[in-house]
């Protein structure tokens, strides 16, 4: 991609949230070393619409300014709970360095879905001459079928297209291929062609430097998996590592795991890439107005997979939802009983209706029915409290 270097404002955006958050520092490293000047850098990473985040109010919707007082809280109806956030670590370590401390750092919504994010970039691509889209791990090349255990691929696809629809002038910044567990690195070679990504050398003064970074500020609040494993790979003497990983579901105190072996190239950890994200072939980049449209033109339509949205809690026309889907890489019987725990909350209070695939209604049994009811059909069923 030809791109001019040289530029008065950069915005880097983390596309999966914390640790792409973080990254955003790699990637800010990595162009200085390649070129790139700029008179001013600030970050931003996506905000789960799943959950409630205090911040400042910024001059647009959708936006929120983070500082290290920001909170991450999960919303039931009955109570709620503050969650590690990462982003509040990272405005701590732009309170105290002081090659960020004039760099903002906000919080971009995905409530709205692609859509929505689209006019936040438009908004914002009027403020920086540059947006830099920042993912750690690789699964926004997410491709299909083939991708069998891919984990968390909802809201890099969702900013993905918001960004393309917005017209704003980037790029996307990608490092730490397979760290996440997703992809196999196969497919992300192959995807890596088809998407024309260019490849540049990290230097080992960027990677110590991001470490360092990342032990004093970062781990303290949460280890993570792909900025740890990344360093790994980069320092790694074999070609490849094969490393045990595990899909997480977690329901109050009911926490269930999958787990599965996933296979790291070294090489390509220690490589970041430039890419276009027009040229990016991910089926689950569609045109959304929230989390519900995503999942139902995807999950239900596409392909069944892990993702962000199963088993969180959403609010949807005034009403606190559930999406009672439990990843298809946990067993039968672990599923089941998410499902039943599921509508157990529902009728106890703790959230207004839960959305389900119906085959998965069909695998228990129908005790629940004397407390709710079907109350939707489409792709997915609507369940409520009688």
């Amino acid at each position: 991609m030809e791109q001019n270097k040289r530029v008065d404002s950069i915005l880097f955006v983390g596309i999966g949230g914390g640790n792409d958050v973080f990254s955003g520092i790699l990637a800010s490293l990595s162009l200085k070393r390649l070129g790139w000047k700029w008179g001013r850098a600030d970050f931003a990473g996506v905000l789960s619409p799943f959950h409630h985040h205090t911040g400042s109010l910024a001059e647009m919707q959708g936006v929120i300014k983070i500082n290290p007082d920001s909170k991450r809280f999960l919303i039931r109806n009955n109570y709620q709970k503050e969650i590690v956030f990462v982003d509040n670590a990272v405005a701590l370590l732009f309170k105290n360095i002081p090659d960020y401390k004039k760099s903002g750092l906000f919080g971009l919504s995905l409530a709205h879905g692609s859509r929505g994010f689209s006019k936040t970039l438009s908004v914002l691509s009027r403020m920086y001459e540059k947006i830099v889209l920042v993912d750690l791990g690789g699964d926004c090349f997410y491709g299909g079928v083939r991708d069998r255990h891919v984990l968390s691929p909802m809201f890099d696809a969702i900013a993905l297209r918001g960004f393309i629809d917005s017209g704003a002038e980037g790029f996307l910044f990608e490092a730490g291929p397979g760290t996440d567990g997703e992809l196999e690195p196969e497919a992300l070679l192959e995807s890596f062609t088809r998407a024309e990504a260019e490849p540049h050398p990290i230097q080992a003064d960027t990677i110590s430097e991001w470490e360092s970074l990342y032990k004093k500020w970062i781990l303290p609040v949460r280890e993570g998996r792909t900025v740890p494993m990344t360093i790994q790979a980069f320092h790694s003497n074999e070609k490849e590592l094969l490393l045990p990983y595990r899909a997480r579901a977690h329901m109050g105190d009911t926490r269930l795991y999958k787990n599965f072996n996933q296979r790291i190239y070294t090489d390509l950890c220690r490589q970041f890439f430039i890419v276009d994200p027009k040229k990016i072939k991910n089926p689950f980049m569609v045109e959304c107005g929230n989390p519900l449209e995503w999942f139902e033109k995807t999950q239900a339509v596409i392909q069944k997979t892990n993702c962000e949205a199963n088993l969180e809690y959403f609010l949807y026309n005034g009403q606190l939802c559930q999406f009672l889907t439990p990843s298809p890489l946990l067993d039968a019987c672990d599923r089941r009983t998410f499902i039943s725990q599921g509508l157990e909350d529902l009728c106890s209070g703790a959230c207004d209706r839960v959305w389900m695939f119906p085959s998965d209604l069909e695998s228990i049994d129908r005790e629940w029915t004397r407390k709710a009811r079907v109350a939707g059909v489409g792709k997915l069923l609507t369940i409520e409290r009688n």
